[in-house]
């Protein structure tokens, strides 16, 4: 992401101003020194827990269901928990967890997440995320990025629902769309000013001490008896952010376009793209839709958001399809034909390529349905 400054810190870094108010220099950082940081400046002691203990969490259980192509109504369970609690995991390998958030209730802890990258679509809703970096605002329509290591506490609206993704690897643009100086190319489907950093200006403090970090199979509790967001200025690269799907411009073509096309952040283990009410293809006799095809070395994830994805039909918002890897697939019976002289698509719908194979868990079973491979069946 691009240098951002904010509030007040001393002219260089690993140095000091006043004595009397020296401030604490945090290095948040990646792959130990040599990936993407920031630096931030505590007024009081960022070390400092007075306890830490230890809380379970409910184990994920693989589904032992054929592994087959799937669709899960994946917003039909109630409302649970908080973003720290709530979160359903799907689907997930040894890089990725995939699932979705409807919570019930408001965070009353902060979070870190000791081992993921997290990026997440509001579906519905709005908030605010608070972090030692300051505010960040987001709304219907946001991808939104926690770095790993983030303590961070969201406030939400009651219809708040989203779309997770969380990766061991860094969640980043695509090289592709970068120049050799680390800028957005002219041509890219979106552009720096696009991207809303946190800000310091107006933040208030929360009074919430408690810090669960997350540790995948368990939470580590840090007891604290003062505050995170003591930070009176940061600088640099590293840094939690939101960025609307609106401000993505699809790229067509006189012939259908691959997936590839709609790339909007990338990972060593993954792919993540938005379809976007687009024109289509403007050869004469072109098929504006998407033609058979094996995904020999991905699963394919597709979430539902809004309008009308019109090669898959039973399909609606909040539905997520899975097509795994060896089994081919594509429109169903009808599709080809119905999509002849079709100009433009409404849908709003997030994609993942998962690169190592995903195993399901057993709430997706519980949300699933069971008559999906059935429906390439011509009747």
């Amino acid at each position: 992401m691009f240098y951002v400054k904010q509030g007040n810190m001393p002219q260089s870094r690993h140095t000091y101003g006043d004595i009397n108010g020296m401030l604490r220099e945090e290095l948040f950082g990646e792959e130990s020194f040599d990936g993407p940081y920031s630096l931030l400046y505590h007024s009081g002691e960022p070390t400092e827990v007075m306890a830490v203990e230890k809380k379970e969490k409910d184990g994920m259980k693989e589904s032992m269901k054929v592994v087959a192509h799937k669709h899960y109504n994946a917003l039909s369970y109630p409302r649970q928990g908080s973003f720290v609690t709530g979160r359903k995991v799907i689907m997930y390998n040894d890089r990725l967890r995939i699932g979705t958030l409807q919570p019930s209730d408001r965070m009353d802890v902060l979070m870190r997440n000791a081992l993921f990258e997290t990026i997440f679509f509001v579906h519905h809703g709005s908030g605010e995320l608070f972090s030692p970096f300051g505010r960040l605002k987001f709304g219907k329509g946001d991808y939104v990025y926690v770095p790993k290591g983030l303590t961070f506490l969201l406030d939400y609206t009651q219809d708040f629902t989203a779309f997770i993704l969380e990766s061991r690897d860094r969640i980043s643009i695509p090289a592709r769309y970068l120049n050799m100086y680390g800028q957005i190319k002219e041509g890219s489907p979106y552009y720096t000013r696009d991207f809303r950093h946190p800000v310091l200006e107006g933040f208030r403090e929360t009074g919430i001490r408690d810090v669960w970090v997350d540790f995948d199979d368990h939470f580590i509790v840090e007891k604290r008896d003062k505050t995170m967001f003591d930070v009176v200025g940061w600088d640099g690269y590293l840094y939690p952010f939101s960025v609307n799907v609106e401000s993505f411009s699809p790229i067509v073509g006189k012939l259908h376009m691959p997936p590839p096309v709609h790339e909007h952040f990338s990972g060593k283990s993954f792919m993540l793209g938005t379809f976007l009410p687009r024109l289509f293809d403007f050869h004469p006799n072109a098929i504006p839709i998407s033609y058979y095809h094996n995904n020999i070395d991905t699963d394919e994830v597709l979430f539902y958001s809004t309008g009308n994805f019109m090669s898959r039909r039973g399909i609606s918002v909040g539905s997520i399809t899975v097509h795994v890897r060896g089994i081919i697939h594509g429109p169903q019976p009808g599709a080809v034909e119905g999509a002849i002289g079709k100009k433009s698509t409404d849908e709003t719908a997030v994609m993942i390529e998962a690169y190592d194979p995903l195993k399901f868990t057993e709430f997706a079973d519980t949300i699933e349905d069971d008559s999906y491979m059935k429906s390439w069946i011509r009747k």
